[in-house]
């Protein structure tokens, strides 16, 4: 009877093993990939920290386009304003996401739910036109999924991809949204640098920052 255990379990252990396949993680497994920021010391943090200012920034910052031309452009056709102005790498069923630059006057604000938001009107009508996240808890993945340097190849597993978009969120709510005046935001004057993600549902889209610039009233 032993034996029969013994040797079912090895049974088991070999189909399991036969099942899988093992991967090493290199340039030459990463479907071309040039950067691999996955290794064995993986730190998102560290890593959103390091590329913050060198390279995140200043890829939306290249490809921001101002908020009221993408609005003229996705009213007329959605996906073509996608493919002139936005990215989401692969994935056709994937929203669009789109760097931007917004100015206006801040008309709205929300400092009550951890989910603090801030809204812009950018043509004077008085009413936001946008939403701005302020923190201190932002939700989703735009700011990862804004990037075009950045895709699941780059990393070694969905967890630690995932992981990075919760850092990048993380980072700006603590270098971008944190220093706002948040007594004192209504009335004023702002400009915005972020990105947002299509949702065809929603009127007034919710921007994530990566830079504001807070002026008078």
């Amino acid at each position: 009877m032993g034996v029969l255990r013994y040797a079912a379990i090895a049974i088991v252990a070999s189909g399991a093993l036969h099942g899988c396949k093992l991967v090493k993680h290199d340039v030459e497994t990463s479907n071309g990939s040039h950067d691999n920021y996955a290794s064995a010391g993986y730190d998102p943090n560290a890593m959103v920290a390091t590329m913050w200012s060198t390279k995140i920034v200043p890829d939306i910052e290249k490809r921001a386009v101002d908020y009221r031309t993408l609005r003229d452009a996705i009213k007329a056709d959605p996906d073509a304003a996608g493919k002139q102005y936005g990215y989401r790498g692969k994935d056709d069923g994937a929203p669009w996401n789109f760097p931007t630059k917004v100015q206006g006057k801040i008309v709205e604000v929300d400092t009550q739910s951890s989910q603090g938001t801030v809204g812009i009107d950018v043509d004077g009508s008085g009413k936001p036109t946008v939403i701005v996240d302020i923190g201190p808890t932002v939700l989703g993945t735009t700011l990862r999924d804004t990037l075009d340097f950045i895709s699941f190849t780059n990393f070694r597993n969905q967890i630690e991809y995932a992981q990075f978009g919760t850092a990048l969120n993380a980072y700006a709510v603590n270098h971008v949204m944190k220093p706002l005046p948040r007594e004192a935001l209504n009335g004023r004057t702002v400009t915005v640098t972020g990105a947002f993600s299509y949702d065809s549902s929603s009127d007034q889209p919710e921007i994530v920052p990566l830079a504001v610039s807070v002026g008078g009233s």
